[in-house]
């Protein structure tokens, strides 16, 4: 337990390494909580206003299931839609990034922008295809409150892994969503993915490093709840919301940068100089 939360540590100082030296590649997962928030709004707002949200939570309660409305249904795949293909094409443009910082050369938004608007076509794709999967398994969960949310959490679980590398492979190879899960899975395969996914994530020791950012987002969010000056206040609630913002968005592209790591380890790519790889092999152990 204690080797593996020592190497998941150096893989996150490693990829914090490359995000410190590169600081402008930020925007991107910050563009992308920004689109995502959007997106919610626009589906929220409406619904809240009309009194449609309310019905169908009523409704959810009284059958102790989804709605059986046609509308909740199809709103609730343009949500999955939508939120796939943000977050998708925003991974995209950074993945970009990080392997052009790992060559060396000095990554730019626009090239990053640039390669995953290429990759429109692709992009949308796989976020049709993710987005019937989700509707899929909210569906399984809703069918029995026990054994449908066990069997949704273990597909959820078994999709999350066959799926580490599909933004390297839409990105790299320019596929269609089933070759980009089936050569997504086949990495996995070669870096022992059991390893890759349960025991070496970067969430523990990077909500460790971010701890300061959120700490202080949250003193900043209880002074603006406290404080009598109304423009104080919502100046306080406004920076601790940009501070968590930025630890979340520091983070997501944290693990993004690892995903890059990983996926040109595995496929023998090269990595930067001050990356162990003694320590990735060791971690990720190649299969024959």
């Amino acid at each position: 337990m204690f080797r593996s939360f020592s190497q998941s540590w150096d893989f996150t100082v490693a990829s914090l390494r490359i995000l410190g030296s590169n600081k402008r590649l930020i925007v991107f997962p910050l563009a992308s909580l920004l689109s995502t928030a959007l997106v919610v709004a626009s589906f929220a707002v409406p619904l809240v206003v009309g009194g449609q949200l309310a019905q169908w939570a009523n409704a959810m309660h009284a059958h102790r299931g989804l709605p059986r409305d046609p509308m909740f249904y199809l709103l609730l795949f343009l949500f999955y839609y939508l939120n796939y293909f943000v977050i998708t094409f925003f991974n995209s443009a950074l993945f970009v990034c990080i392997l052009q910082a790992m060559m060396g050369q000095r990554p730019s938004v626009r090239f990053g922008l640039s390669v995953a608007s290429y990759r429109l076509p692709e992009i949308a794709a796989w976020a049709l295809f993710a987005a019937c999967v989700g509707m899929t398994l909210k569906i399984i969960e809703s069918t029995h409150r026990r054994a449908g949310q066990v069997v949704a959490g273990l597909l959820g679980m078994a999709w999350t892994a066959m799926t580490y590398f599909v933004v390297p492979v839409i990105v790299l190879e320019g596929v269609g969503p089933l070759a980009a899960v089936k050569q997504s899975l086949a990495t996995l395969r070669k870096t022992w993915g059991t390893a890759l996914v349960h025991n070496f994530s970067l969430k523990l020791p990077l909500t460790l490093i971010l701890l300061p950012i959120y700490a202080c987002g949250i003193g900043l969010v209880l002074l603006g709840r406290h404080g009598g000056n109304p423009w104080i206040a919502g100046g306080a609630i406004a920076g601790g919301i940009a501070l968590f913002a930025l630890g979340i968005g520091i983070g997501n592209a944290a693990e993004t940068t690892f995903n890059a790591l990983l996926y040109n380890f595995a496929n023998d790519r090269p990595l930067p100089d001050f990356v162990k790889q003694d320590a990735l092999g060791q971690a990720f152990v190649m299969k024959p």
